[in-house]
């Protein structure tokens, strides 16, 4: 009869574990459509933050540039205008000079026929004949006085020929400086209309960067559900296991196989936030061991982080690693346990984490591909190849529930 409850029992949870298969393989076909779709709009979005810091550079340049301009607009506003007041004047003096100077003309003219007239008078009364009259010199006749009135006339009339060509000069300084300052605003105006451009282009993409940094938070968020969901299954494990043992017992069986994975799992990990109030960090005081990736880059560390747009502090929990060989092999840095392996994990892509002693956990996440002996319950050694990466590779560490800067694992 106990044999009888036992093998009920043991039935219910076959049952029930492939109730569970099937609907991972359902939740497995959805995502596997929608990954390439997410795959594209994580390049692109990569690009748009890329495109925004240029931006960013772009903009502080034109208004280096806008704020030299209006300095110097500001500064000879006061000699413009007091240029243009000059100019006005000087096209007034011109017309006065020109006025004068046929006036001088008139005089000259005037004088000299009043001169002549008299004298010819004098001559005519005391000549015997005209010729002689002809033939003397008609300025002679003229008085000192008016000699003197001539030279002066003629002084004036040179010195407004002067002035004149000067004027004439000075107005074709004015005008091309004039000219000058009319096409700098020209410039002006096209800079702030370039300004306002570049504005409005840096606001779509700031836009678009706010969704990429709501995706960052969704796969934090995601691994911790992840992490999350591992201790509630802890637990049911835990409950499955003591009835099974109480099932075995009364079946007098001996089955006490994998008992000590569910005493040993605890992923309590932190919701993730917009800041860094609350982030439980501990020091990493174990032996140094290898990196995941043979030859990479840091492309993001660990720790908190300063957003250029938002202006405000972020905290990142893992780090991520730039791989400089395609299709590289990812390792696991330590002896463990494969607790957690799945494919297209929401927001983390492919994921595996592995379990450690003294409450330590390592995370690879973004993998292109994973290991095909990697299972959940696999023991593997240090240096085994948990999956495959193309370009980056997402790496946290964890110890009960606080984090390790990753970098603290590798050898020097």
């Amino acid at each position: 009869m106990i044999k009888n409850i036992f093998l009920i029992f043991a039935i219910f949870l076959s049952t029930l574990e492939a109730n569970i298969d099937q609907k991972i393989e359902q939740n497995e076909k959805v995502l596997s459509q929608a990954q390439q779709k997410r795959k594209d709009a994580n390049d692109k979005t990569k690009e748009i933050a890329k495109s925004i810091e240029e931006q960013n550079r772009n903009i502080l340049n034109l208004e280096k540039n806008i704020e030299s301009i209006n300095l110097d607009i500001l500064k000879h506003q006061n000699l413009l205008e007091s240029s243009e007041k000059k100019l006005d004047q000087l096209q007034s003096d011109t017309k006065n000079l020109i006025i004068e100077k046929r006036k001088s003309e008139e005089e000259i003219v005037d004088i000299i026929i009043e001169e002549f007239s008299v004298s010819m008078a004098i001559k005519l009364a005391s000549k015997e004949s005209i010729e002689e009259l002809i033939d003397s010199e008609v300025f002679s006749l003229l008085s000192e006085h008016s000699k003197n009135r001539i030279d002066q006339i003629n002084q004036n009339y040179n010195q407004l020929s002067k002035n004149t060509k000067e004027n004439e000069e000075a107005i074709i300084k004015l005008s091309s400086y004039i000219n000058a300052r009319e096409k700098k605003k020209e410039e002006f105006l096209e800079l702030k209309k370039s300004h306002t451009k570049s504005l409005a282009n840096l606001e779509k993409e700031h836009k678009l960067y706010q969704a990429e940094l709501k995706k960052v938070i969704s796969q934090q968020e995601s691994l911790n559900s992840i992490l999350a969901d591992l201790k509630i299954l802890k637990q049911e494990e835990i409950k499955r296991k003591e009835e099974a043992k109480k099932a075995e017992q009364l079946a007098k069986t001996e089955n006490q196989r994998n008992q000590e994975f569910a005493k040993s799992l605890d992923l309590d990990v932190r919701k993730i936030g917009s800041s860094t109030n609350g982030v439980k960090i501990v020091k990493y005081k174990g032996a140094k061991t290898i990196a995941p990736l043979k030859s990479f880059s840091i492309e993001k560390p660990f720790g908190t982080y300063y957003d250029p747009v938002y202006k405000i502090k972020l905290f990142n929990e893992s780090i991520v690693l730039n791989s400089k060989e395609k299709n590289a092999k990812v390792l696991s840095v330590l002896n463990g346990k494969v607790v957690f392996a799945k494919k297209n994990a929401g927001m983390l892509d492919n994921v595996v984490i592995v379990q450690h002693s003294n409450g330590l956990h390592t995370v690879y996440s973004h993998l292109d591909d994973i290991a095909p002996n990697i299972v959940v319950g696999k023991w593997i050694q240090k240096g085994s190849v948990v999956g495959r990466v193309s370009s980056n590779l997402t790496f946290q560490v964890t110890k009960d529930s606080a984090y390790i800067d990753p970098k603290e694992l590798f050898k020097s």
